[in-house]
């Protein structure tokens, strides 16, 4: 993980020190990276560690109603491990997720008792939303399983507010990867992803990610509205809202312990 890591800082350097290629309308530039641009939209949102605190909103399309769950999580990408716990509402407070790979586990308050789940967890829905935990920790992680290749570059319209490089990620042939294809939008000057679809076996579109309300954190360019889309299915949609984030932070290891699963007075030992 740390040769990855430092993959990833060494491409985002170069993106930065040579800015890449311009091209026209929506013609290809052979002289685009593109694993280079698929890396600096992974660092876009995460660092070797990250601290999240947001805000999910689900909306079946059933009714009026929706649902809000508050939750914080640490992301460290060196060790790698990760934990979440949400926060709110009250009737979900103290649910907790630990992913030290291969092993997930997961604490529910209601039961007091902790489960070790399946590593396909990961890829499941969330909380009822059209999240997953994998999308919460580190949504581009898998990066590695897939084959990138630039698609073509869209210029500013009335759709498109920035230039963007529309990347295809294709699974590689022994790769454990969730979905078979991702096609993903990205800034081409800030680097920042803007929408992400997926893809399965039979080439269906399953899911898309449109990401907004870009802001400067600590140097990079971070969407902080993340709205999540069934294929197929009007009227439903999960919206993650960014209310905190925090790269670079120093983790205490206690966070990424099974016995930090079930909160001591409602509380989580911090960065």
């Amino acid at each position: 993980m740390l040769l990855v890591s430092l993959q990833r800082s060494i491409a985002t350097a170069l993106l930065v020190v040579a800015p890449l290629a311009p091209a026209s309308g929506d013609s290809i530039d052979e002289e685009i990276d593109a694993r280079a641009v698929a890396l600096r939209a992974e660092d876009s949102l995460r660092a070797d560690r990250t601290f999240m605190r947001a805000r999910v909103t689900i909306r079946s399309g059933r009714s009026a109603k929706q649902r809000v769950i508050e939750l914080e999580c640490w992301n460290d990408r060196i060790e790698p491990r990760s934990f979440i716990r949400v926060l709110a509402p009250d009737s979900a407070a103290g649910a907790a997720w630990l992913n030290l790979p291969p092993n997930l586990w997961h604490y529910e308050p209601e039961l007091e008792s902790t489960e070790l789940l399946a590593n396909a967890a990961l890829l499941e829905p969330w909380m009822g939303s059209h999240f997953a935990i994998a999308d919460l920790i580190d949504p581009f992680s898998d990066i590695e399983d897939y084959e990138v290749e630039l698609l073509r570059v869209e210029e500013p319209s009335k759709a498109v507010t920035a230039r963007q490089y529309v990347m295809e990620y294709t699974r590689m042939p022994a790769a454990r990867a969730a979905w078979e294809k991702l096609v993903v939008w990205i800034e081409a000057e800030g680097g920042a992803p803007m929408r992400q679809e997926f893809y399965d076996a039979s080439g269906e579109l399953r899911r898309t990610i449109h990401f907004s309300d870009v802001r400067s954190v600590a140097g990079r360019r971070v969407p902080h509205r993340w709205k999540a889309l069934p294929a197929g299915v009007k009227g439903r949609e999960s919206i993650l809202e960014i209310r905190d984030l925090r790269f670079e932070a120093a983790f205490d290891d206690a966070i990424f312990t099974t016995e930090n699963l079930k909160p001591a007075q409602g509380s989580n030992p911090r960065e």
